[in-house]
């Protein structure tokens, strides 16, 4: 796919910035192409295999979403136990660290189709186990056998990844990708807010058997991917797998993302986004509950707090009348965290909806938008969300925003799943997905740590708003580097690496 500047022409050749040192102008590779048309949504919908791709898709999200909130009710339930929960979380994110690498090794080197069609089987054999684990373990023991599991599921989920993400550009085309991606993307959109909304009522009807649904999901994923054509890496050369050389994949995996200019630059992006964002995000729910129903005392800057709060009916409540319903203080604030649930899902809802209609108009006139604008736009609009929290702005101002937010950042993910795939040979793609993930997830973690304690330390407000100011500064850095994104205009060059 020829990509062009916004209005069209083909992109000038200018002195380089830094940043953009090395960067190719002309494309090598065979499935690049320059149609005059642009491609539609119709012709997507005619591919028979992304379609099916897709249909398993809905099948594996669904599962997904469903198992997110089924297994905390069933850990709470067997433990009553917050730290319990904790070590689940863990143990499903360890081995995207771990396992995912080592995964993208095998996704270039063995058939990706068996690959998904194992994660998958494993992990609906691995649900069904959690409800035999009273049987097995006692009240204090079970913990042990649902990490285990959860850890086994983890492993599955992080190796059918790769080569997924790896397939799609070789079953799509490159023309086609951003619009199947797009569609790719509003199915988990929907479900990621949809799943949580059914999961709670399902498991409340039907308890433990909530997770044959779940299983079965996986089940009926991995038999449509079964009769999928997946094309898997192509190889001259067949070499017997081996320690010395996963290792050598994994080294030139990682130095990949490093040496091709393109993908450098998307990683540097990459960095500053998880850091501001693995800050703010997380300290959203207490916002709301600390901060706008002031349900609990907290110190904004060294400021009277009635000046913030003298207007806030739960604050005159719990602060003048406090002797009078002491009886009824528990029941109050127990209204307060319940309602600030509410809305923190309402506010999740509206990024969500905001990043489905911003892949689907982004997909459908990518030409005309393009994508340097969008992912301009997309950084302001992050940073903007997260520094509009200092002027403690009324509920529907924030669903606003989040809506904004996520249009605009449904346009700049589009944008850069496009030019990863475009500038990753397919030889080597699934160790560069799943290196990429592995990077995604250790900076999250480390960044997700440090947010509770720099809230602890400054205070919720300013460490969230401090993420949309250090968002802004480190977009307009990179704007002005990259000369306002042109780099994103520039036709693909995946063999660069590969020819020096």
């Amino acid at each position: 796919m020829e990509i062009l500047n916004t209005d069209g022409t083909d992109p000038p050749n200018t002195s380089k910035s830094p940043l953009e040192e090395g960067i190719s102008s002309e494309p090598t590779s065979e499935t690049i192409s320059s149609p005059e048309v642009e491609p539609t949504y119709l012709e997507v919908f005619k591919n028979k295999d992304f379609m099916k791709l897709l249909t398993g898709q809905f099948f594996s999200n669904f599962g997904d979403a469903i198992f997110r909130i089924s297994i905390m009710f069933f850990v709470y339930r067997m433990t009553g136990s917050a730290t319990a929960m904790t070590l689940v979380l863990a143990a499903q994110t360890i081995p995207w660290i771990i396992i995912g690498p080592i995964a993208g090794v095998f996704a270039d080197r063995v058939s990706r189709k068996a690959i998904m069609i194992g994660a998958d089987i494993v992990r609906g054999v691995s649900i069904i186990m959690l409800p035999l684990l009273p049987y097995v373990f006692s009240t204090n023991t079970i913990i042990y056998g649902v990490v285990v599991i959860t850890f086994i599921l983890g492993a599955a989920s992080a190796t059918f990844v790769a080569p997924r993400s790896a397939a799609i550009p070789e079953i799509t085309g490159m023309r086609l990708y951003v619009k199947a991606i797009s569609l790719s993307q509003l199915v988990f959109q929907t479900l990621a807010v949809l799943g949580p909304i059914f999961a709670a009522p399902i498991y409340v009807l039907l308890g433990e058997q909530t997770f044959w649904i779940t299983s079965g999901c996986f089940f009926v994923s991995a038999v449509i991917i079964y009769f999928t054509t997946i094309p898997s890496a192509s190889r001259e050369k067949k070499e017997k797998i081996s320690f010395k050389l996963v290792f050598n994949d994994l080294k030139d995996g990682f130095a990949f993302l490093i040496k091709h200019p393109t993908v450098r630059l998307l990683i540097f992006l990459f960095t500053f986004l998880i850091i501001g964002t693995a800050f703010a995000g997380p300290l959203l729910l207490p916002y709301l509950y600390e901060i706008k129903h002031n349900a609990v005392a907290i110190q904004y800057f060294n400021v009277p707090s009635t000046v913030f709060r003298g207007a806030n009916p739960a604050y005159l409540a719990t602060h003048y009348f406090g002797a009078i319903f002491e009886n009824y203080q528990f029941s109050f604030m127990e209204i307060l965290r319940n309602l600030s649930d509410k809305q923190y899902g309402y506010l999740g809802a509206s990024s969500a909806l905001g990043s489905i209609l911003g892949n689907l108009i982004f997909g459908k006139f990518e030409k005309k938008i393009g994508r340097p604008r969008a992912m301009l736009l997309g950084s302001i609009a992050i940073a903007g969300y997260y520094f509009v929290f200092f002027f403690n702005p009324g509920f529907i101002i924030l669903l606003f925003a989040g809506l904004t937010m996520g249009f605009f950042n449904g346009m700049f993910s589009l944008a850069i799943n496009a030019l990863f795939a475009e500038n990753v040979p397919n030889e080597i793609r699934g160790r560069a997905y799943s290196a990429t993930n592995a990077y995604i997830q250790v900076l999250s973690v480390a960044c997700l740590a440090l947010s509770g304690l720099t809230a602890d330390s400054i205070g919720l407000v300013i460490t969230i708003t401090g993420s949309g100011i250090f968002l802004l500064i480190t977009t307009f850095i990179i704007t002005a580097l990259t000369k306002a994104y042109r780099f994103a205009a520039q036709p693909p060059n995946p063999n660069l690496v590969l020819d020096n």
